[in-house]
């Protein structure tokens, strides 16, 4: 099969492509400043998404790129609509042409938090701009691509990243230099591992499975209990960890409190299991370790 991974720089594509390369033909694409050999897609531009589409000429597309910052993502509108809806849009009606297959990652922000746990047969109602982009970029899928679609929904990624963009990677980064860290005390979710997420999608693709599926880690806590967490693991003292309720925090895009997503149609198709938190902080406590030993 041959895969054209959009967001290849990203932590999640890096993830993918580990996990799809051994058996896959994989074209990797990146925004702005792509590796050697990758090709360049701007979501924003469909004159690059089409270009790349034409070049890589792909039976499968992994849309692991999006414009993520949710706050900015509530003041920067257009761009948010045009990476986040246009993008995938154009790589629908370019793979409904072609026959080809698209795998799309959406959050768990579809939803209000007002369930205790949400499945994929739940309504959903997204309280901030980014996830109401993801609703849209979801609905455009399926109606562009009604058995030609897989839609992962899924939350608090972490794991491997160079760039250190992820929630743990940034804390560790920052109590290392002894800086406060404002924490939201009354946010629940699920923390994901990246290749756990990445072996997935490569189980259900190569099941030609399609729809919707909730994908996300087994342990359910606030983000104090996950920062805390995260200092246990990377020997770190929480003394610099502030806890702030989401009301004091004033973030510009509004959140639900508590989203939990329910992942039993994911594991009725045999998906192997997410690990838990210890055993990913762990491996991703490794590859830190490993990573800054390389980098001396």
């Amino acid at each position: 099969m041959r895969i054209l991974l959009i967001g290849a720089d990203g932590q999640l594509g890096r993830a993918l492509n580990a996990a799809c390369a051994p058996a896959h033909e994989v074209v990797q694409a990146a925004y702005e400043t792509p590796s050697v050999g990758h090709l360049l897609v701007d979501l924003g531009d469909p004159r690059t998404v089409l270009a790349a589409l034409c070049e890589a000429k792909p039976d499968l597309v992994l849309l692991a790129g999006a414009f993520t910052h949710v706050d900015l993502c509530e003041t920067q509108r257009e761009r948010c609509r045009r990476v986040n809806v246009v993008g995938p849009e154009t790589v629908g009606s370019w793979a409904a042409g072609q026959g080809a297959r698209v795998v799309f990652y959406s959050t768990d922000l579809v939803f209000d938090g007002a369930r205790e746990c949400c499945s994929e047969r739940d309504a959903i109602h997204p309280l901030n701009y980014y996830a109401q982009c993801k609703a849209e970029a979801e609905r455009r899928l399926q109606e562009l691509l009604p058995n030609g679609h897989l839609i992962l929904r899924t939350a608090w990624l972490y794991g491997p990243d160079p760039a250190r963009k992820n929630f743990a990677l940034r804390l560790v980064q920052r109590l290392q230099a002894e800086e406060d860290v404002v924490i939201p005390s009354d946010q629940w979710g699920t923390p994901t591992y990246t290749e756990d997420l990445a072996q997935a999608t490569l189980h259900l693709v190569e099941r030609g499975a399609s729809g919707l599926f909730h994908a996300v880690g087994p342990e359910y806590l606030d983000r104090c209990a996950l920062a805390r967490r995260i200092c246990d693991r990377f020997g770190l003292h929480p003394r610099h960890l502030i806890p702030r309720s989401t009301q004091e925090l004033g973030q510009a895009a509004p959140r639900p409190l508590r989203v939990r997503l329910d992942c039993g149609k994911l594991q009725a198709t045999g998906c192997p299991p997410f690990r838990n938190l210890e055993d990913g902080l762990k491996a991703l406590q490794a590859w830190h370790v490993s990573s800054r030993r390389g980098s001396r």
